[in-house]
């Protein structure tokens, strides 16, 4: 493969996470729009989003079920709850005291840096 075919992919695929992590945090705020709802919502077009939501799904981060509103079929997109992503064994575990304490101190280091 070409080199700046190789370069085109790399950015296009840069551009790609970039528009789906910015409609992933969009359907996080605005729950339960349809594809369409999606798109008018944040000014996209139709396809960009479905392409973003198709790419989403794969990731397991949305899914995507058909349901039947004002007598037409849509594709009502949803997002996963971060505790979705883990066992039983692992919530019970972070619910133990101090499981987030040295992450906590990783941020306060990090805002600590960005001040001074």
């Amino acid at each position: 493969m070409p080199l700046k075919t190789a370069q085109a992919i790399h950015r296009r695929h840069g551009i790609a996470e970039d528009t789906d992590w910015e409609l992933y945090e969009w359907i996080e705020e605005h729950p339960n729009l349809s594809i369409y709802e999606l798109a008018k919502s944040i000014n996209w077009s139709h396809g960009k989003v479905y392409s973003s939501v198709k790419r989403l799904t794969n990731d397991g981060l949305v899914t995507v079920e058909n349901a039947i509103r004002n007598g037409r079929s849509v594709s009502i997109v949803t997002y996963k709850k971060w505790q979705e992503f883990f066992t039983t064994e692992e919530l019970d575990e972070m619910r133990q005291p101090g499981y987030f304490d040295e992450i906590e101190e990783i941020i306060e280091r990090s805002r600590q840096m960005r001040i001074s």
